[in-house]
C-alpha cells in the first residue's frame, strides 16, 4: 500500500475526514487487499472457477478498440472514472463465461466498464445491461463524499464507447440518467433476478454496503457480485454472509464472489 497516497486519498475525500473509525477500516482493508492481491486477469478468473478458453473467447476480435478506449480515455484531462484493461478483462471474461440474462453496472462515467460488459454480450448474443448513472448535472457538482471530482460530464455519459460496440448492443443497453438509490430498486423490480452485478459509483462504505445488501436478496443462485475499490463495506458485507475464506482476492481492489 502506497502510504503517501492513502494519506492524500483520506484527507481529499469527506467521508473519511469526518470519521477516524471509518478510516482506520478503510487502512485496514487496504492493507487486506494488499496482501491478497493478484496480479493478472487470468489468475483472478481461476479464483471465481471460469474457465479460461470460455471466459476470453472472442476478445481478440475486441481487444484492439478496447485497448484503444482504454489508452483515449487516459490521455483525457481530469477524472474519467474509467477501469484499467486488466479489469476490463475480467468483467469481459465473466460476462462471457456467465451467460448473464440481466447484468447492472452503478457507475458508467466515460464508459470503459460499458464497453467491455457490452462487447461480451454482443459475442454472447443474448443479455440486457442496465447502466445506472447520475445525470451529468449532477455528478458535475463538487466533490463527492468520496473524494472524486470528475470530468466526464464534459463530454457525456459514454462518450468513449466505441461506435462499433454502441451499435453492436442497440437496444440491449439500457442507460439509467438517475441517482442509484432511487433507480437500482426500480430496476431490480422490472427484471426477473440479476446474473451480474459489478459496483464502480460511489466508493463511500455506507453506499456500498447499501447497494451489496440492496442487490443480493435478487441475485441468482450462482450469480456474482463484483466491485471496483473496494474498502471495508466489502468485508463487512462477506463476513455478514458467511462468505467463505477467500473474499479478499483481488486485482488492485477489484473483487468478486458467487452466490451459493
Amino acid at each position: 500500500m502506497n502510504l503517501f497516497g492513502h494519506i492524500s486519498e483520506v484527507l481529499t475525500a469527506p467521508c473519511y475526514r469526518a470519521s477516524p473509525l471509518e478510516t482506520l477500516r478503510y487502512s485496514y482493508a487496504k492493507l487486506r487487499f494488499a496482501r491478497a492481491r493478484l496480479h493478472t486477469p487470468e489468475a483472478f478468473l481461476k479464483e471465481l472457477a471460469i474457465p479460461l478458453a470460455d471466459a476470453l473467447s472472442g476478445f481478440a476480435r475486441w481487444r484492439p478498440v478496447l485497448e484503444q478506449t482504454v489508452a483515449r480515455v487516459r490521455r483525457q484531462q481530469g477524472h474519467q472514472g474509467g477501469i484499467s484493461l486488466e479489469d476490463g478483462i475480467v468483467l469481459y471474461g465473466i460476462v462471457r463465461a456467465l451467460k448473464p440474462e440481466y447484468v447492472i453496472e452503478t457507475g458508467v462515467a466515460a464508459g470503459v466498464s460499458n464497453s467491455f460488459l457490452n462487447a461480451a454480450l454482443v459475442e454472447n448474443g443474448s443479455g440486457m445491461l442496465y447502466s445506472i448513472e447520475l445525470p451529468p448535472a449532477q455528478s458535475a457538482a463538487g466533490i463527492h463524499r468520496d473524494g472524486g471530482v470528475f470530468a466526464w460530464p464534459q463530454t457525456g455519459v459514454c462518450w468513449a464507447v466505441p461506435s462499433e460496440i454502441r451499435e453492436a448492443i442497440g437496444e440491449r443497453n439500457i442507460l439509467v440518467l438517475e441517482d442509484v438509490r432511487t433507480a437500482l430498486p426500480k430496476v431490480l423490480q422490472s427484471i426477473r433476478r440479476v446474473d451480474l452485478f459489478f459496483h464502480d459509483d460511489l466508493h463511500t462504505p455506507d453506499h456500498m454496503l447499501w447497494e451489496y445488501d440492496t442487490v443480493w436478496p435478487h441475485l441468482r443462485s450462482n450469480g456474482l457480485l463484483v466491485s471496483d475499490d473496494s474498502n471495508f463495506a466489502w468485508i463487512r458485507f462477506c463476513r455478514t454472509r458467511h462468505v467463505k475464506a477467500g473474499y479478499c482476492k483481488n486485482l488492485d481492489r477489484l473483487t468478486a464472489i458467487r452466490k451459493p
